[in-house]
């Protein structure tokens, strides 16, 4: 038996190389050709089969942006420079593409064939994944219908183009428009919103009209918008179309309830209604059921999104009246933009071009920046729409709620947690919601540091509170005067024992807790060494066997574990460091746990009375001389806890590098002077050992009796004839 074989050639999907390389023939004989061709075809040359013609369209645009000559020579520079020349079939390529071109007026015809081969082999593309899904099913039935409508939804997002309209049809358009409008002898000659002062102002929402309602928070531009949406939705029967970023699709719905009924939104929310609430919002509720609004609540939604969903219920209801957005600025473009600024605009801009495609007006609610605050006059201008600066990713916030910070890249993507505010009123910190933290991408920052050692990193056009009112970063100089924070409030609940809170401030200052290390303690005094071991039995009772032992003049206390430490058994308390994140540590890496922070004011006190006991110096006044209460570490981290942690007790600290002697290394220290601060910490901190005690009892005294010197913490003389 004869066995023969045949090979199947894949068919070559459809493109036409001829009309790629007059394309670029074209662009490098006449820069009216690179316009007409930039007109059909991507700025990515996407539409091009081959590769390396899509490399050579690239580096011309680039040329042509830049404002300099395309042709055959600075094509070859341009590429070269790109690392792109080889790819492309090096400079002897480029220079017969620019030979090939029969006729540089065709340009734009040689595009569209270009573009239609593209197409088709989309089509193919599409085909195929289309099928894909259904061979393969890898979700649900709907979701993948929904995911075929995207791919044929994407294919046909081509660049739209227009052509000049000679003046004479459009006046005749506009004036047979003006002729019916005149005819029917109405105001409201656009969508209405039920408002009768704001229809006045506008004659109704026009078609192909983006308009931006912005506000600070608070202020109700939701609560507009939704009011609009159930006008013309419910007294004007046209279907309208809600993308609620802020507001789930349960919240929406309750706040139509309430505006429609009439009734209170937190009486409906607690469910504490009045017998006559109870016709009213039934009778809402059939309204609005019959009213034609749609709502989705999808989160962080990107503008393919919008623009996709949009086009559909435009489909299915080609009277509709109006897009709603809450809000711009809870939106993506799900493209990659240098910073959020232009990001938005870039959104702003493709909601404009959505409005005009769809024929209908489109309502995005957009948040004002504190901009508008500081001015005498509040009436807002189009500046006041960019976006409050930006802090860098790993600016720690911190959370009264849990007294705990958290850096911002942690909170990106979150809301419904508390941060503190500013009242402008009072200036006093207030707790508030956050409704969203994002991201803007990469941007240049500055370094801000004041008197005190607070630090922080962000963008210029990022407002602080000075004495003359909010001010930019990028607008500030030195010797200007910040307004900070002089306590900061937090829980008041424990979790942490004071034997707990006491051992783990000698072991973060004096303890020696690495891995594959003995953990011990060490300290110059015999009381203190004492009182770590007493502290270990009473945290973790018979299961640690504490020892203290006089090595030339230290002690050294060890806590090994009472039990054989075998396999996958540790130490205990190594095992109660590591889950709080403090174990194996060493001095430069040093930090306070985050649980520390989460006790009450007691317990903050408690850890930092023992950890003064360590590195900490309380020395008191010597021959006339100020007291002084500091303490030292390796650690940059650990410095700016304890100073975080002091302001919990309303015990404002300064923190400076200073250098070590003998090692080289920069060490950090945090100084408490002042004699208010100074009584603040003899009297809720203290000491523990018998020498910083007698010292402590020294200061209290000395302060007690001393006369305040008014050289810190005072009110500046700019405020003296606003207080």
């Amino acid at each position: 038996m004869a066995v023969t074989s045949a090979t199947q050639t894949a068919p070559v999907p459809p493109q036409n190389l001829d009309a790629e390389e007059s394309v670029l023939g074209a662009m490098m004989l006449s820069p009216g050709a690179i316009a007409a061709v930039s007109e059909v075809l991507d700025s990515e040359g996407r539409e091009f089969y081959r590769e390396g013609h899509a490399k050579m369209y690239r580096a011309a645009l680039a040329l042509y942006a830049k404002g300099e000559p395309v042709d055959a020579i600075t094509l070859v520079d341009e590429l070269d420079e790109r690392s792109d020349l080889e790819a492309v079939g090096g400079s002897a390529r480029v220079h017969e593409l620019a030979a090939l071109v029969p006729a540089s007026a065709n340009a734009r015809h040689y595009a569209q064939i270009v573009q239609e081969t593209a197409t088709l082999r989309g089509l193919i593309r599409a085909g195929g994944e289309i099928s894909r899904l259904g061979w393969e099913r890898p979700g649900e039935t709907s979701e993948l219908v929904d995911q075929a409508e995207q791919i044929v939804f994407d294919l046909s997002q081509q660049r739209a183009t227009g052509e000049f309209s000679h003046i004479d049809q459009l006046l005749k358009e506009s004036f047979e428009r003006i002729t019916a409008l005149y005819e029917l002898g109405v105001d409201v000659t656009g969508v209405p919103s039920g408002f009768r002062d704001l229809d006045r102002l506008t004659s109704g929402f026009q078609e192909g009209n983006l308009i931006i309602v912005a506000a600070r928070p608070g202020m109700g531009k939701s609560a507009l918008g939704l009011g609009i949406a159930a006008n013309i939705a419910v007294r004007h029967s046209r279907p309208v179309g809600l993308f609620t970023l802020e507001m789930s699709k349960a919240e929406v719905t309750q706040r139509l309830m309430c505006g429609e009924a009439k009734v209170e939104l937190h009486r409906l929310r607690t469910g504490r209604l009045a017998s006559d609430d109870w016709p009213r919002l039934t009778a809402a509720c059939d309204r609005l059921a019959k009213a034609p609004i749609y709502v989705d609540d999808t989160g962080s939604i990107t503008l393919m999104e919008i623009r996709s969903k949009a086009r559909r219920l435009k489909s299915k209801h080609p009277d509709l009246g109006v897009l709603l957005i809450d809000y711009l600025q809870l939106m993506t473009s799900g493209t990659s933009a240098e910073n959020r600024v232009q990001e938005v605009s870039q959104i702003s801009r493709s909601l404009k071009v959505l409005a005009r495609d769809l024929d209908i007006p489109i309502i995005a609610m957009s948040q004002l920046s504190r901009a508008v605050e500081q001015r005498h006059d509040k009436r807002p201008i189009l500046s006041d729409l960019r976006e409050s600066g930006c802090l860098t990713g790993e600016s720690r916030v911190y959370l009264p709620d849990e007294g705990v910070y958290r850096p911002i890249r942690d909170l990106v993507g979150k809301s419904g947690f508390r941060v503190l505010a500013v009242d402008d009123d009072n200036w006093r910190f207030e707790p508030r919601y956050v409704t969203r933290v994002f991201a803007t991408g990469r941007k240049p920052v500055y370094h801000l540091k004041t008197r005190l050692g607070r630090t922080i990193r962000a963008t210029g056009n990022h407002k602080f509170l000075t004495v003359s009112g909010w001010r930019r970063l990028d607008d500030m100089a030195p010797g200007m005067r910040l307004a900070l924070p002089r306590h900061l409030p937090g829980p008041e609940t424990r979790s942490m024992s004071d034997a707990e809170l006491g051992l783990l401030g000698h072991l973060i200052g004096d303890g020696c807790t690495l891995p594959r290390h003995a953990i011990q303690y060490t300290s110059k005094d015999r009381d203190l060494a004492h009182l770590v071991a007493s502290l270990a039995t009473e945290v973790f009772g018979d299961a640690v066997r504490p020892r203290v032992v006089r090595e030339r003049s230290w002690y050294q206390t060890y806590l090994p574990s009472a039990g054989r430490l075998t396999h996958g058994v540790r130490n205990p308390v190594a095992a109660w460091l590591d889950a709080m994140g403090a174990f194996g540590l060493r001095a430069p890496e040093k930090r306070v746990p985050e649980l520390v922070f989460a006790q009450s004011t007691e317990g903050i006190a408690t850890f930092l009375r023992h950890l003064w006991a360590t590195d900490g110096c309380l020395r008191a006044s010597r021959n006339g001389s100020y007291p002084v209460i500091r303490y030292d570490s390796s650690s940059e981290r650990l410095a700016g806890d304890v100073q975080s942690l002091l302001l919990r007790l309303g015990v404002n600290a300064k923190r400076r590098a200073v250098p070590m002697p003998g090692n080289g290394r920069t060490g950090h220290r945090v100084d408490v002077t002042g004699n208010a601060d100074i009584k603040r910490f003899v009297k809720t901190i203290g000491s523990v050992g018998k020498r910083k005690r007698a010292a402590t009892r020294e200061i209290g005294a000395f302060v007690d009796t001393s006369v305040p010197n008014t050289n810190r913490d005072i009110v500046p003389a700019e405020l003296w004839r606003t207080l």
